[in-house]
């Protein structure tokens, strides 16, 4: 057997062979439709007094009860303008989406997971492009697809979890507390997942999650690494594949909750050199962190660091930190406001083969967010960005872009 084939054939046993000798939970990332319908009824069922929602919440618990069917909607709608730079300022775009999702139950510790999505529009990513991508919400543009479509099951007193299908392996790795929705926290997708770790678009997969104790959890998954949001990806197969590796650790100082994640990835797919289109590499590596804690009640901090190789990668290297402060009066308790900075530096090969004379080493970019909750059904977010050196661009003006998000979920 050849040398690389050997060794992308250890790397995969080793991922599993230790996974599946430990206990598991589910360790969801990026938080779905269904977790933040499941996360604001919550606080409405513990919310004093009645109301029409509480009533409806209630009725549906039930007939997820009775029938093993869950359903929860979501609509987004973000406008951004651009507040200053050399040119099209003034400049606004609204982008939306809405999202309907199902989960029926087949079997016990099992459910079949389906959403319904349309997306329109795109924001003003369309006059200022950049590596962070402004708002992590831009989607195909197409009336109706389905995004998801997969099984997953609970085994051991839901110690193991296993999921199938299509999916997109960013919701259960690269987690992060701060930093992993742009329904619900940051814009930008550079602070959404890290921009070092190639996550395709939503495709054919499979992940398995697996818990030690309540400090430590391990994970494995894999997905077609070629994937279209608006295709069923059966067709593509696992002709290019992405396997990613997280370990998780989850220690509490004091009173206050952290969350540690390691991630290690391998990407089977021929990529070209960015410096010379003639050469070649079917495999690459790379490692990416992730950490979030909470410093008191209300606050909690994060960062995440991750590597590429920079002979086959545009960016190299890639990091963030920030923080958030939920209920930041007393009397707006649902409240949350956020700040952090994250940077994308390019790699030396790159440019160089660019121009170092007009391509900057990295590209900055600060975002701050105040959500004000209104009532149970709506959240309105106010979020301000600044980039520096645009698409790694020396020449470009550093442009400052206001946002205004509603989101209706239940």
């Amino acid at each position: 057997m050849p040398i690389r084939k050997l060794r992308n054939a250890i790397f995969l046993l080793c991922a599993f062979a230790v996974i599946f000798f430990i206990d598991v939970r589910s360790s969801r990332a990026e938080l779905s439709t269904l977790e933040i319908s499941e996360e604001l009824a919550n606080e409405i069922k513990a919310a004093p007094g009645k109301s029409g929602i509480k009533e409806f919440i209630q009725k549906r618990d039930e007939f997820a009860d009775r029938y093993g069917t869950r359903f929860a909607f979501l609509f987004n709608y973000a406008q951004q303008v651009i507040l200053s730079n050399e040119r099209d300022v003034g400049n606004s775009r609204g982008l939306w989406y809405m999202n309907f999702d199902i989960s029926q139950r087949l079997w016990q510790g099992s459910e079949l997971v389906v959403e319904f999505e349309v997306d329109k529009n795109k924001g003003v990513d369309k006059f200022i492009p950049t590596y962070s991508q402004l708002n992590d919400n831009t989607g195909p543009n197409t009336n109706l697809y389905l995004p998801y479509f997969y099984i997953d099951q609970k085994l051991f007193s839901d110690k193991l979890f296993l999921a199938a299908g299509k999916l997109d392996l960013s919701d259960w790795f690269d987690g992060n507390q701060v930093a992993n929705s742009a329904d619900i926290q940051f814009l930008s997708s550079a602070l959404v997942d890290s921009a070092t770790i190639p996550f395709p678009e939503k495709g054919v997969g499979a992940m398995a999650n697996f818990k030690l104790s309540d400090l430590f959890y391990v994970q494995a998954g894999a997905c077609t690494a070629k994937a279209i949001p608006t295709k069923t990806g059966f067709s593509d197969g696992f002709n290019s594949t992405l396997f990613l590796n997280e370990v998780g650790f989850s220690p509490a100082i004091g009173t206050r909750q952290g969350n540690y994640r390691f991630i290690y990835y391998l990407l089977h797919k021929k990529s070209e050199w960015v410096a010379d289109d003639t050469q070649t590499k079917n495999d690459q590596y790379g490692f990416s962190l992730s950490f979030d804690q909470a410093v008191t009640e209300h606050a909690t901090l994060f960062m995440r660091y991750g590597l590429a190789d920079p002979k086959l990668n545009q960016i190299a290297y890639a990091w963030s930190a920030g923080g958030q402060l939920k209920a930041p009066f007393p009397w707006r308790d649902k409240d949350c406001v956020a700040f952090a900075v994250t940077q994308n530096i390019l790699s030396r090969d790159y440019r160089i083969d660019k121009g170092s004379d007009v391509t900057a080493s990295r590209e900055t970019l600060l975002e701050a967010y105040y959500s004000f909750e209104v009532n149970e059904l709506l959240t309105l977010t106010a979020d301000v960005q600044t980039v520096l050196d645009p698409d790694a661009n020396k020449e470009t003006s550093n442009p400052t872009i206001g946002s205004l998000r509603l989101l209706v979920a239940f």
